[in-house]
């Protein structure tokens, strides 16, 4: 039987997280904000988490604004790439591991979320990681994103229909035949399937907005509320998962953050990282920041807990979790 690809939970040990410099002013409403934002994150995800950063940028002069917001780490390294934009969790591969010793990597088919946000350097950024790592490519025929798979280390991915089988991706699949195509690739026994994404979230419905293994028998999600945004699709996420057999912890939803337009922005706790020691989770200055906080730190009584305000990086369309990308230990 050929090798598969475990894709480890996101607790397990890293020996980096790579990232990406927003460097692009169209993409964002306010650019200098969106940096200062990622930044933070990287100084968080370093100095809290103990964890290398292997950090994207455009060009020297990026590498000199990224350097003076960072300030000077030697767990930072700067690697000169031609990019879109900063959600490395979709753009380059789902790293994980192939039997005890080698890195492999997942390398969906990307369309730019559906062809909604096609940026130069988006379509070729995961080959030149994978040829930087000189990882073991598995390439699926599947169009699809990091962002929208999630896994609990052993064997069980969580995603959304509303994503992995939007038309505008993968038109003509079921979901039999997806979870026959990664059954190929991956060590994997069950793919359990969520119906609907955030409304507002560009990405038609990411996985990693609405629900999060803490290990691999436990999700987090947002508990769903009458007045909370969303409070649906929430509702059905909290069904689900406790139908699939999960334990189940909730966290609250945020109230209502709007964008520099008025629009509502798909605000999410879920959207947290976990670094080595550290779990960073996006805050909105909403009255529920607070007890969000508290219920990912009962959940990660091991790590660190380091709340940083997330707005910035959500009006480009996502948070912590969609700009970074863990590349699993090796012995």
């Amino acid at each position: 039987m050929a090798e598969r690809l475990r894709i480890p939970g996101e607790w397990e040990l890293h020996a980096a997280c790579w990232m990406a410099f927003p460097h692009l002013p169209d993409e964002w409403s306010d650019l200098g904000r969106a940096q200062r934002a990622l930044a933070a994150l990287c100084r968080a995800i370093t100095e809290r988490g103990n964890e290398d950063v292997r950090l994207l940028v455009a060009d020297a002069g990026v590498e000199r604004l990224a350097r003076s917001l960072i300030g000077e780490s030697n767990r930072v390294t700067y690697l000169h790439a031609h990019y879109g934009d900063v959600w490395t969790r979709d753009t380059l591969p789902t790293l994980g591991r192939v039997g005890d010793d080698e890195l492999g990597a997942l390398c969906f088919e990307f369309n730019g979320w559906g062809g909604k946000f096609e940026m130069a350097g988006d379509e070729s950024i995961g080959d030149w990681v994978v040829s930087e790592l000189q990882a073991r490519a598995f390439r699926s025929p599947v169009i699809l994103e990091g962002g929208a798979i999630e896994s609990n280390g052993d064997g069980v991915l969580l995603t959304t229909e509303s994503c992995a089988l939007h038309p505008n991706r993968n038109p003509d699949l079921s979901r039999e035949a997806l979870e026959a195509s990664l059954r190929d690739l991956l060590d994997l026994e069950r793919v359990v399937w969520l119906r609907d994404g955030l409304a507002g979230d560009h990405t038609d419905g990411h996985i990693d907005m609405l629900a999060r293994f803490a290990n691999d028998e436990t999700v987090l999600c947002m508990r769903a509320n009458d007045e909370a945004p969303n409070a649906g699709v929430l509702r059905r996420v909290h069904e689900t998962l406790l139908e699939a057999g999960f334990r189940v912890r909730e966290l609250p939803a945020p109230d209502l953050v709007l964008g520099p337009d008025g629009s509502p922005l798909p605000a999410s706790y879920c959207n947290f990282y976990i670094a080595n020691e550290a779990v960073i989770v996006p805050t909105y200055g909403a009255s529920q920041d607070e007890l969000a906080l508290a219920a990912i730190g009962e959940a990660f009584p091991e790590r660190a807990l380091v709340g940083l305000p997330a707005t910035d990086l959500l009006c480009g369309g996502g948070a912590f979790h969609c700009v970074t990308q863990p590349q699993p230990s090796l012995p």
